[in-house]
């Protein structure tokens, strides 16, 4: 101490504990979805471990015809009948080297009003050597008063592959124009150390979704980012096949560019409907699919 003054340190060391107080901070909750994957000696892709609790269940594994021998899809069902205000859902997806796995939603997750707080869900997805990973869910319905604010992470190595993609749809079911009041939407591709490689954030309120202005979604309020965070040979050549897939659909506008600091591409799909959305993102899928493994996906049944 200096002089007769106690620091605030001090005053913390001298303060008496509470009785019955912990000695340390209580450890955060687990992950709603915390699961490892990883590749046996044949090259198969197994559960290695898994923690899930409410409001998902993991359903077991599946092989979709198409797909690489030894991928295994899992669908992660919501069982509270959508996303509500205050929830704070996490998941934590580790793939192993060597592992591939397809990771896809049971329907779309339907977000419902929010009057005192806001939903939010963190998705962290860390990649390993020679892994492929997709997390490619069905849309977030965003119904009228809905506030969201999403965050997907993926950590990946350099010769690791990670397909993501976030649809939304707004939804009115009163039929009054009511709107949802705001999306906020990140997505943050880093090294496995944690150092940032790209980021892309937009904020969207309902009340511009609505008006409906030039510029902003016009007459296509339904929209998607798709990333593939991927070594991609020919970059540039995929890039060109990835725009040619998504001119096929003229209802929708598009845009695909190339990732900073050689980690993939970027797509962005605006659509006036669920269906164009999801039309338009398989294509850029199957694009994306082709240029990595060969040969397209096969679309997974609902």
């Amino acid at each position: 101490m200096a002089g007769d003054r106690l620091l605030e340190e001090d005053l913390v060391l001298l303060a008496p504990r509470a009785e019955g107080a912990p000695d340390t901070a209580p450890a955060p909750e687990p992950e709603h979805v915390a699961l490892r994957l990883a590749a046996d000696a044949d090259g198969r892709t197994f559960l290695a471990a898994q923690h899930v609790r409410y409001p998902f269940h993991l359903g077991r594994s599946l092989r979709a015809p198409g797909d690489p021998q030894g991928m295994p899809t899992y669908y992660v069902q919501c069982c509270s009948g959508g996303m509500f205000d205050g929830d704070r859902l996490r998941w934590r997806v580790v793939v192993e080297a060597g592992a591939q796995v397809h990771l896809t939603s049971s329907a779309s997750t339907i977000v419902h009003e929010a009057r005192t707080d806001h939903a939010q869900q963190d998705v962290e997805i860390e990649a390993h050597a020679g892994s492929l990973v997709e997390y490619l869910p069905d849309p977030l319905i965003l119904l009228p008063a809905a506030r969201l604010a999403t965050v997907v992470r993926v950590r990946a190595h350099p010769n690791a592959a990670v397909l993501v993609w976030d649809p939304i749809v707004p939804h009115d079911h009163t039929g009054a124009g009511a709107c949802f009041d705001w999306i906020d939407a990140t997505l943050h591709v880093e090294t496995l150390d944690g150092r940032l490689r790209a980021r892309d954030r937009y904020r969207l309120s309902g009340a511009t979704s609505v008006q409906r202005l030039p510029g902003v979604t016009g007459a296509r309020v339904c929209q998607a980012g798709f990333a593939a965070v991927a070594p991609l040979r020919a970059a540039q050549d995929v890039l060109l096949g990835v725009r040619t897939a998504l001119a096929s659909h003229e209802e929708a506008y598009a845009a695909v560019s190339l990732l900073p600091d050689a980690a993939g591409l970027w797509v962005r799909v605006l659509a006036p409907d669920a269906h164009v959305l999801r039309a338009a993102l398989y294509s850029a899928w199957s694009a994306v699919r082709c240029a990595l493994l060969g040969s397209p996906p096969s679309l997974r049944r609902k």
